[in-house]
């Protein structure tokens, strides 16, 4: 019997080895590559967090390829630059953000040939709204989503996204 549990451990110890991946040159590229795009994608994370808490929607904007959808409340929307500027600057007309935060850390992967990739997100967001009347609203409350990025010209750009709030 201990020949038996001996050639099993032998047998899965090379299944094991035969599995692994090969530390070539190439894989290391690959592997920098990823963790490069990876980095690329968190720091459009940590700008467009800079950006709603200056208002900056000309930054929101530039960040974004020419199509955009969006999934949100149950409706698909497709949406052009324009439409997100108006958006954006509305939603930003009177608002001081004072939370715009990572409650854990972006899930982030990028495809094999690293043209594009996602990133899934959970933050708290609040803010306080002055209308035009001098009416104030806060807003604090807990968001998650999920955006989809194509690399263009050597550039993330945002194409889709599908976000959640907390109830």
């Amino acid at each position: 019997m201990k020949i038996f549990s001996l050639g099993a451990a032998l047998l899965a110890g090379l299944f094991c080895f035969s599995g692994a991946p090969a530390h070539s040159p190439s894989a290391n590229r690959e592997a920098d590559e990823s963790a490069s795009a990876k980095a690329e994608l968190l720091a459009v994370h940590q700008a467009a967090r800079r950006a709603h808490f200056d208002r900056d929607v000309d930054s929101i904007v530039a960040g974004m390829g020419p199509e955009f959808t969006t999934v949100h409340e149950g409706k698909i929307r497709a949406m052009s630059r324009e439409d997100v500027r108006k958006q954006f600057t509305e939603y930003f007309r009177g608002a001081e953000f004072s939370a715009w935060d990572d409650l854990e850390p972006p899930v982030i992967r990028i495809s094999p040939d690293g043209k594009m990739g996602w990133m899934i997100v959970r933050v708290r967001i609040a803010y306080t709204k002055t209308e035009a009347g001098g009416a104030t609203s806060k807003d604090d409350t807990v968001m998650a989503w999920m955006s989809a990025y194509e690399k263009r010209d050597g550039k993330w750009l945002l194409v889709a996204n599908a976000t959640t709030s907390k109830p």
